[in-house]
């Protein structure tokens, strides 16, 4: 039943440490002055967000048995990079959606990396003197032999925990909590997502996005903060700079630095290191196993493989940013600037550079949050 798949992946804990509330994985809230926007926080709740949210979200959810194959194709199928893992029922237990985890297919590409010889079989080929189709050729083989193995295990021993869970009665938590709780996990990671749970179901989901756009839409109630430059509010470290890769790096090698590195996203740079665009795990939506090769080639022409053009997009200050979809703002830009941007072109970050357009620092949503946490 239940508690046997349970005990047999390791679990038996799980549902007890949601049932107590999960308080490892709460993040205390910053101490911060309680301003007019701290106590506008205070007084909207969750259920405010969720009412004030104009698409209707549905949950999509992946049960733990299905292939990593399958899933790639249900993620593809509902234009998402990630969902919910439930658990499946069983012959002798009919329960079944009590939630595990978060699969995403960044998860998926950073255990393949790991865990088979692809990477390296990739590099080899690029290195051969083929001509352009016959590395294409080459490469789609390797997907295919290295891979075959993998897309057919089971969604749980490849399923991530970037989630919070929240299993109280979500529609009263206010939104400095839920904010002080998305931004960092106990290991300093930023948190992009909590699931809002009703026992162990997962009843909605709230992205960091949904938080902004919200906010963004009472931006009167911020304050004199939105009149001042992002160079004075220290949401950039211009000392710690961008960690980039040039526009002819092929995307598995940058994925791949990416994890290793912990990072969400890297600038992509020419030869004389003038931004030219960004990549991040929200590019992998749309991959599916026969899609997979792509990831073979540069990281720009990967970027135009992908549906990272499907919509337009609204940018500053270069041209050549639009066509890899990239927000830049340069030091100068006031906080209303960048929260404005931010929101209407639905994206995770904006990349701060100089009159030459080199990258100066990078601004995250986690970064905005936390500015707006202590507004």
């Amino acid at each position: 039943g239940k508690l046997n798949i349970l005990m047999s992946l390791g679990l038996t804990n799980h549902k007890r440490k949601i049932m107590k509330g999960n308080k490892d994985n709460e993040t205390k809230p910053k101490k911060a002055k309680t301003g007019k926007f701290g106590k506008f926080l205070a007084a909207n709740t969750v259920l405010d967000l969720l009412k004030e949210r104009k698409e209707t979200k549905e949950i999509i959810t992946l049960q733990h048995n299905v292939t990593v194959e399958r899933a790639l194709k249900t993620l593809n199928q509902n234009k998402i990079t990630s969902a919910p893992v439930v658990l499946a029922a069983s012959v002798l237990d009919n329960d079944a959606n009590d939630f595990m985890g978060i699969i995403d297919a960044g998860e998926i590409l950073r255990k393949l990396c790991r865990e088979t010889r692809l990477l390296e079989e990739i590099q080899k080929i690029q290195e051969q003197k083929l001509n352009v189709d016959e590395k294409i050729e080459d490469c789609e083989r390797a997907f295919e032999t290295s891979c075959r193995e993998f897309w057919q295990r089971k969604l749980i021993q490849v399923c991530g925990q970037d989630v919070t869970l929240l299993p109280t009665v979500f529609a009263d938590t206010d939104l400095k909590t839920l904010i002080s709780q998305m931004l960092f996990d106990k290991s300093g990671n930023p948190i992009h997502r909590v699931a809002l749970l009703n026992q162990a179901e997962v009843q909605a989901l709230v992205t960091q996005s949904d938080v902004l756009k919200f906010l963004h839409q009472h931006k009167s109630e911020i304050g004199g903060i939105l009149k001042e430059k992002i160079e004075d509010l220290g949401l950039y470290n211009p000392k710690k700079g961008v960690v980039t890769v040039t526009s002819d790096t092929i995307a598995m090698e940058a994925f791949h630095e990416m994890f290793q590195k912990n990072l969400s996203c890297l600038g992509i740079v020419d030869e004389n290191g003038t931004m030219l665009g960004n990549l991040s795990v929200s590019d992998l939506r749309g991959l599916t196993v026969d899609r997979f090769s792509s990831l073979s080639h540069c990281v720009t022409e990967f970027l135009k493989i992908s549906k990272a053009l499907s919509r337009s997009f609204a940018t500053v200050l270069n041209a050549q940013l639009n066509d890899l979809r990239t927000l830049a703002v340069n030091p100068g830009s006031t906080f209303e600037e960048l929260l404005d941007l931010i929101t209407k072109n639905r994206v995770h970050r904006a990349y701060v550079v100089d009159e030459n357009c080199k990258p100066l620092g990078v601004i995250t949503l986690s970064d905005v949050l936390l500015m707006l946490l202590k507004a």
